[in-house]
């Protein structure tokens, strides 16, 4: 059942990969979709092209006045020949005689209506007869050259968007650039919104609790990827004792924990937790965690070990999120609450302490010295359902000159987001340090001494001006000049047949003469 009709206006397409076909039309029509979505969330656009063929259409941005409906014909993605998009370049003036003709599309029928009328100046028109059908269809002067676009329809009366003002918004679409747009960091343009595409009403809401940005229009229903996630996964699976089924990771072929001592498996499963901080109910960081022995409290204090990037504050790196709630998981079922006591932000890490206590744990002591020589292995929690991954290599040297930190160490080990503030062991058990992940080859770590010296450093502070363990303290980033970023990369969105240019031409390296 159709509920609301109107026209529009081909524009230039753009030079992705994947032919698409835009329109301009009235914001009238975004008004409509959302006026009649439910629960169901099954609406569809359907676009009537002027030799009357169907296509799905897709709307996507839009602002006050109009919006963008774009459509892409999978089964053949050569531009259709009747479609021609209007030449946004030659300007006519606006006929001094006032007389203008609009035209709309019948949708039912595929003809194309005209109307006479003239202009009553400030961007309206006045009409002998104009309907709805009208709203994003083209005025033009008696010599059929492109003035504007209808934008609203009150009785005999228009109001339109000229052409130089049509222009204008385009380009803040960013729609008229001769080069596709990478998705990295992307934003809606200013004055500018998206609708939600049809069908993934759920999806959005989803996005926005896990705190991952908005799909750039066509991304969701061309089935695009979100990158950099929390919840992408890395090595070697390892699902928990009495999980009922296989657990795999198709891109990887690590092979670890048959090689990891029965005991020491056992250990790290009771030892590495999931956490996620969360701002309300969005949730702000996930990384992982490791449950230690707080050196220099003689082993009769047990908290976890993390990443300071689960405190870390948004809007500002050199700063923690005060409003922050932590959950802690340890798999198969125990969750409990952690509470932030001790933070470092130079040094990148944080001691979370829990609000209750969890069973059959085996907290790390991490002042027993691993040997640097051997294999090391990092662990982390898959931040979905809590699985241990794995990952093999060995450290290699790092040059403190290119670092972020100076004391930083390097490992071969291939982990993701995930495995931040996860363990670096070796093959005997023993803490080697904890990593993190900066989108590069190689995973840094901050050595076991250094974080050792650090908690040490902390727990004899606080005897000293008589404060408890459970009281919230940090050492801050200092002066401008000894501040130390931590670089995450941060989630984008990608499709290839959407970033690519198909005017790109790929490097073709042909046979080298000696």
């Amino acid at each position: 059942m159709m509920l609301f009709a109107c026209s529009g206006l081909a524009i230039p397409s753009g030079t992705t990969k994947l032919e698409l076909r835009r329109f301009v039309t009235s914001r009238r029509l975004v008004e409509e979709f959302n006026k009649n979505r439910n629960i169901d969330d099954k609406l569809r656009i359907d676009v009537c092209l002027p030799d009357n063929t169907h296509m799905d259409g897709f709307l996507g941005l839009y602002d006050k006045d109009i919006a963008i409906v774009t459509s892409c014909d999978f089964t053949y993605c050569a531009p259709t020949k009747d479609v021609c998009p209007v030449n946004l370049d030659l300007h006519a003036p606006l006929p001094s005689d006032g007389k203008i003709i609009a035209a709309a599309r019948a949708f039912g029928s595929g003809r194309l209506m005209v109307t006479s009328g003239l202009l009553t100046g400030n961007g309206i028109a006045r009409w002998e007869q104009i309907t709805e059908a009208a709203l994003g269809g083209p005025l033009v002067d008696q010599d059929a050259k492109f003035l504007g676009v209808n934008i609203r329809v009150e009785g005999p009366s228009s109001w339109f968007l000229p052409l130089m003002a049509l222009c204008k918004r385009l380009e803040n679409f960013q729609l008229l650039s001769s080069r596709t747009t990478d998705f990295r960091g992307y934003s809606l343009p200013p004055f500018v919104s998206s609708i939600i595409p049809s069908g993934f009403w759920f999806r959005i809401k989803q996005l926005d609790s896990l705190g991952y940005p908005r799909p750039p229009p066509l991304v969701l229903e061309f089935n695009g990827e979100l990158l950099e996630t929390f919840e992408e996964k890395f090595g070697q699976l390892l699902a928990w004792k009495g999980y009922p089924y296989s657990v795999s990771n198709p891109r990887s072929r690590e092979y670890v924990w048959p090689l990891l001592p029965r005991d020491v498996v056992t250990n790290i499963s009771r030892s590495v937790v999931k956490l996620a901080s969360f701002n309300g109910s969005v949730r702000s960081f996930a990384c992982t965690g490791l449950l230690i022995k707080w050196p220099g409290t003689e082993g009769t204090r047990t908290v976890i070990l993390t990443s300071a990037s689960l405190v870390r504050s948004r809007d500002d790196h050199f700063k923690i999120d005060n409003n922050l709630t932590i959950d802690v998981f340890l798999p198969p079922k125990q969750h409990a609450k952690g509470t932030l006591v001790f933070y470092h932000l130079n040094a990148n890490l944080a001691i979370v302490s829990l609000d209750k206590g969890i069973r059959g744990i085996r907290p790390f002591d991490i002042c027993h010295k691993g040997d640097l020589s051997k294999p090391v292995v990092a662990i982390a929690r898959k931040i979905e359902a809590g699985f241990l991954m794995a990952s093999k290599g060995e450290v290699v040297e790092y040059n403190p000159r290119d670092s972020y930190f100076e004391k930083l160490m390097l490992s071969t080990c291939k982990i993701n987001k995930a495995g931040i503030g996860g363990p670096l062991i070796n093959f005997d058990g023993a803490f080697v340090g904890m990593n993190h992940y900066d989108g590069s080859e190689v995973t840094p770590f901050m050595p076991r001494r250094e974080i050792v010296q650090i908690l040490k450093g902390e727990v004899n502070w606080r005897r000293q001006s008589g404060l408890s363990m459970d009281v919230l303290h940090g050492v801050g980033c200092g002066s401008r000049i000894h501040r130390r970023r931590w670089p995450v990369p941060e989630p984008y969105w990608y499709h290839g047949l959407l970033t690519m240019d198909k005017y790109d031409l790929h490097p073709h390296i042909g046979r080298q003469l000696q």
